[in-house]
């Protein structure tokens, strides 16, 4: 048996643990930029609020809501302290997010519980004790499954899918059999489907996830290729896939940042700057280069435009790779008319083996920012990522003063 913890309006909780007195408030928790909501508490949800909303979008249907910037520091705190609680329980703790991990139940000390629906009441509780953070478990065969009963309940909701028709199997009101569970969910509460595939399942008289579940094969492969078996497989409570507590090295290090329009190109690329130091910051952590780069902006009109560039070979450090970020971002900016988003993703990423010499280049100049990324990576990673920056990158920050939150943790948010 596989368990989805999923924490409830993550970031919005994060503020409201932080600010005992935004608690039971309609709250809306903003990304780095304010333009866009992150995370809405359920007062806030109950009138319309949607993750993704825009700002003055979730203000017209819920006036009277509380606008807080998202404390990013503490939202990571709060997660460490969840997920060491999580690994006291077992070492198979896969992390799919900040907010987010899948426990393999039956390597708990003493196997499955009996009753799985109170040792979820018990977790629950201990981590809304512990941290502060309402969480809702699902409980169900496949991981698929779990996710989707983690949804089911929200906030603070328990839900085991068990295979037998009753679906009680000891668990009490938490129970469901997998059939009634399926018939009673949308085929878009399955993860994997997405609005294009939505309308394919429309036009096949898929409403359900029941419907897809047991769909004919071969037209599921024909609009979702084999992994759709999978899928199927997993609603049907077969597991294809298992948690994967060590996970492998990211393909992939992406950044981006939301805000109010701007039509100022240099601060936009200050955006960008910023946006190199902290990725390759995360890659060199991993001790990997990349081979490719994209840059994405978003524009005024909420409509999304990318450049892409292959690099002539794979690179680690902010001198190399800054002037293909320049040309990106430079294309890009002649076809926008004011943004609204700006991000990066550092691409195609390899081990990192060691410096590969052009007969262009100067040995000595690689070598020279090689030592320089290398001291800067060792003041970041001691004083913080924000503590030397870029000239270009600079952006004017005022430091909130450090403060403990309710569960000792002191931070400086900026």
């Amino acid at each position: 048996m596989f368990c989805h913890i999923d924490a409830d309006a993550f970031f919005a909780s994060v503020l409201q643990r932080k600010d005992p007195r935004l608690r039971g408030k309609p709250l809306l928790a903003l990304g780095a930029g304010g333009g866009i909501v992150i995370a809405a508490s359920y007062p806030a949800k109950a009138k319309g609020v949607k993750t993704g909303m825009r700002l003055n979008e979730a203000k017209k249907l819920c006036p009277d809501a509380i606008v807080r910037l998202s404390d990013f520091t503490e939202a990571c705190a709060a997660s460490e302290q969840i997920e060491a609680i999580l690994r006291r329980l077992t070492s198979e703790v896969e992390q799919m997010s900040v907010d987010e991990w899948f426990l393999e139940l039956k390597t708990l000390v003493g196997g499955v519980p009996a009753d799985l629906a109170a040792w979820a009441r018990e977790l629950q509780s201990k981590i809304i004790r512990s941290v502060g953070i309402g969480m809702s478990v699902g409980i169900a065969p496949t991981k698929l499954l779990a996710k989707m009963a983690s949804e089911y309940r929200k906030p603070v909701g328990v839900t085991v899918i068990s295979p037998s028709p009753t679906g009680r199997g000891g668990q009490g009101g938490e129970g469901i059999s997998n059939e009634i569970f399926l018939k009673d969910r949308p085929v878009a509460a399955i993860p994997g489907i997405g609005r294009s595939r939505q309308v394919h399942a429309a036009s096949l008289h898929w409403q359900t996830a029941y419907d897809f579940a047991y769909a004919d094969q071969n037209t599921v492969v024909h609009l979702f290729g084999r992994p759709g078996c999978d899928l199927q497989d997993e609603l049907k409570g077969i597991p294809r896939s298992s948690v994967i507590a060590q996970s492998a090295p990211p393909q992939s290090i992406s950044r981006g940042r939301s805000f109010r329009c701007t039509y100022d190109q240099a601060e936009i690329f200050g955006i960008i700057v910023r946006h190199v130091s902290i990725c390759i910051l995360r890659m060199r952590g991993e001790h990997l280069a990349c081979r490719r780069i994209t840059v994405w902006l978003r524009d005024s009109a909420f409509h999304f435009a990318d450049d892409h560039m292959r690099l002539p070979r794979p690179m680690a450090t902010e001198d190399a790779l800054l002037p293909y970020v320049r040309h990106c971002f430079e294309n890009l900016w002649r076809r926008m008319n004011g943004c609204t988003q700006v991000g990066l993703a550092l691409c195609d990423l390899i081990t990192e083996g060691p410096a590969q010499y052009s007969l262009f280049q100067e040995p000595t100049r690689l070598d020279r920012a090689e030592e320089v990324q290398s001291t800067l990576d060792l003041i970041r990673t001691r004083f913080g990522r924000g503590s030397i920056m870029r000239a270009t990158g600079l952006e004017k920050a005022f430091a909130r003063p450090h403060l403990p939150n309710t569960y000792g943790h002191i931070g400086t948010v900026r």
